[in-house]
């Protein structure tokens, strides 16, 4: 005998787990594809990023599905993360941002899998962009920096979604809301070391985002002065300085810290295999991984920094 389980019950059971949950009928996978392309249409991106960031999404990822289906979008809390690199026998405490650590996304595909599974139902995982999700289906609103405000956890946390053929689905879906405090507040424009958040759009420049240009191989661009890199990857400046975050309560989140033989190795390497076993571990634990190949880039430019500010 199936088990009886619908989204409502579903969206119960992420919540009694600290989850912010929205399901929604994943018809709107096409609603997504569309605005984005509208975007890009009007010239909105640059096209580097455009091709960089937005060409890889799966707007597919509903067609293996019959009968009745849903978008299930979830946002876990998560702070960010610091982690200590060693080098000449000096400690270096670099911060990783709230969004880069997957292993929330196996633990929210784990309990969907136990709820799901014994009623009959499959769920999968789903490559969408999950911001412009989360603010269209009303689980989170965007502030002026761009980023995505889920109440009660501000912009820590990790979005992820997925789709399945569970029924019930509410359509929840709206115009993408700013949050209020937003309209007087220029704390994020003026943290922003990079000039990407501006007061003639809502868009952000996203090519002259540092998050965009540290994720990305090669050199950084000259325009980009060493001192402005803050993060292993990604950016806090405006995450920081936002006042709706400082109603939060949050506290960074102690991560791994590497010894100086690893720490050396991560600086030179560029594939997995020029990295021992358990620092491999430690960077999956971070979500680290699939950067590896800027990792050596971007610490060298954070110990640059660092040395300047001892001097």
């Amino acid at each position: 005998m199936l088990l009886e389980i619908n989204a409502a019950t579903l969206s119960g059971e992420l919540t009694k787990k600290g989850y912010r949950a929205k399901i929604i009928p994943s018809d709107h996978i096409r609603d997504l594809q569309e605005k984005i392309e509208d975007q890009h249409r009007q010239g909105l991106f640059d096209e580097d990023f455009y091709s960089e960031e937005l060409g890889g999404f799966d707007f597919k990822i509903g067609d293996g599905f019959t009968g009745s289906k849903s978008l299930i979008v979830v946002a876990a809390p998560q702070p960010h993360l610091r982690v200590t690199f060693n080098r000449h026998g000096e400690s270096l405490h670099c911060d990783i941002p709230p969004t880069y650590s997957y292993e929330t996304d196996r633990q929210i595909q784990a309990l969907l899998e136990r709820q799901l599974k014994p009623a009959g139902f499959k769920v999968k995982k789903a490559n969408l962009p999950w911001k412009l999700l989360a603010v269209y289906s009303e689980l989170a609103q965007y502030g002026r920096n761009n980023i995505s405000y889920v109440n009660g956890l501000g912009s820590y946390h990790r979005l992820t979604a997925f789709v399945s053929d569970i029924p019930g689905a509410q359509d929840h879906w709206r115009a993408p809301q700013v949050l209020e405090r937003c309209e007087s507040c220029k704390a994020c424009m003026k943290a922003c070391p990079t000039g990407a958040i501006t007061g003639d759009r809502f868009l952000i420049k996203a090519e002259r985002c540092l998050t965009f240009h540290n994720e990305r191989g090669g050199k950084f661009p000259s325009w980009i002065n060493s001192s402005w890199h803050n993060c292993l990857v990604g950016c806090l400046y405006c995450q920081k300085v936002c006042p709706v975050n400082k109603d939060i309560s949050t506290s960074t989140r102690k991560g791994p810290e590497f010894t100086e033989k690893e720490t050396a190795l991560i600086m030179q390497a560029t594939t997995q295999d020029e990295i021992p076993l358990e620092a491999i571990k430690k960077l999956e634990q971070l979500g680290m991984i699939e950067y590896l190949p800027v990792l050596g880039r971007n610490l060298s430019e954070l110990y640059e920094h660092f040395k300047e500010r001892r001097i």
